[in-house]
């Protein structure tokens, strides 16, 4: 599903405005407000500053997102203003602009955040290779998002993700990462998600080889909220399941739509797992603000499963024994998370 012109650009109307102005308003402002928070740390006895660093942090990435709403009409005037934008030379100009602004975000939390990221690059290419591949993630911080991206570009790949409506209202996600490939997907239209990823498989089909496709299989951020009203509706609409994943503790219910999409749309691709370590307390800004500089490390590995191994989701049949083997994929990294903490826990 197309979403309409008039739909777009009113809400364009508001985002872009909104994040030039609030990005413009806070450059200006930053003697006072940066003198500000330097006295209000100090006198909670915060010497090393938190609210300053958040602050700068989440400066540089309006900062950022200003400059991909600037860039973006130019970029488009370039590519034959707006006709040649799924040209190579285009979806490259667009990939340097992401990843600047990736790699230049991840550098700025390590500085400001104190949060760094371990990878071993070599070991995820071999993971992702060869392409297409399926990257899935569970998603319990608002920083985790990049994550998969951020492991693509090291690796070589192209990454496209599935990527929740919501985030639509970030203009510099709106106007790159749609011409890159990546779908927003509504959250409750089904139909108009699946023909939105089969839309995504076909139109990068000549540089399968070289693409990962991003999705998250929770399909929202996790909460222990949010997963106790996910495995109340479950035990309304599919019992069984309900019973089998009332377990889960750290980790959302997984949606198998969405993946059986791809799977069924990229009858070669791999699923390649991607697991991290390191954010599950910074769920938001709030978290990280109260812990920061926090001086550890995300730590980030892969693990690729066959196609062999994973059911075909494409009949009825296959589609249940896909939904199965999904949850029982989830139980157990949900089981590994919890021996994980428990061995954090003893250590301290």
């Amino acid at each position: 599903m197309q979403e309409p012109v008039s739909v777009k650009w009113k809400r364009r109307a508001t985002t872009i405005p909104t994040m030039l102005a609030g990005t413009a308003i806070a450059v200006l402002g930053l003697p006072l407000i940066a003198s500000a928070l330097v006295v209000y740390d100090l006198l909670r006895a915060k010497r090393r500053l938190p609210s300053l660093r958040v602050y700068l942090f989440l400066l540089q990435y309006m900062t950022n997102d200003s400059i991909e709403i600037i860039v973006a009409p130019i970029y488009w005037a370039m590519a034959g203003f707006g006709t040649r934008l799924g040209s190579g030379t285009s979806i490259a100009r667009h990939e340097r602009l992401q990843w600047w602004s990736l790699n230049l975000l991840e550098r700025r939390s390590e500085q400001l955040l104190g949060l760094t990221l371990e990878l071993d690059a070599k070991a995820i290419a071999s993971d992702l290779t060869p392409g297409p591949v399926i990257v899935i993630s569970r998603h319990v911080s608002l920083f985790d998002a990049s994550l998969p991206g951020v492991v693509c570009e090291r690796a070589g790949f192209r990454a496209r993700g599935v990527i929740m409506a919501e985030l639509l209202a970030d203009p510099g996600f709106d106007l790159i990462y749609g011409r890159l490939g990546s779908i927003f997907i509504p959250r409750d239209d089904a139909p108009a998600a699946v023909g939105a990823i089969e839309k995504m498989t076909r139109s990068s089909e000549a540089r399968a080889s070289e693409t990962a496709y991003i999705i998250f299989p929770e399909g929202r951020l996790f909460r222990p909220s949010v997963r106790d009203r996910a495995l109340a509706r479950l035990a309304e609409t599919s019992p069984e399941r309900a019973l089998r994943l009332e377990g889960l503790t750290n980790m959302l219910p997984p949606r198998p739509a969405g993946l059986a999409t791809l799977l069924n749309a990229l009858p070669t691709a791999d699923v390649v797992l991607l697991q991290h370590d390191g954010l599950d307390g910074f769920q938001g800004l709030k978290d990280l603000a109260a812990a920061v500089p926090v001086d550890d490390s995300i730590t980030m590995s892969t693990t690729r499963i066959a196609r062999s191994e994973i059911p075909n989701p494409s009949d009825e049949a296959g589609l249940a024994n896909f939904t199965e083997w999904l949850d029982e994929l989830w139980l157990g990294l949900d089981a590994d998370l919890s021996t994980r903490s428990a061995d954090t826990n003893t250590r301290r």
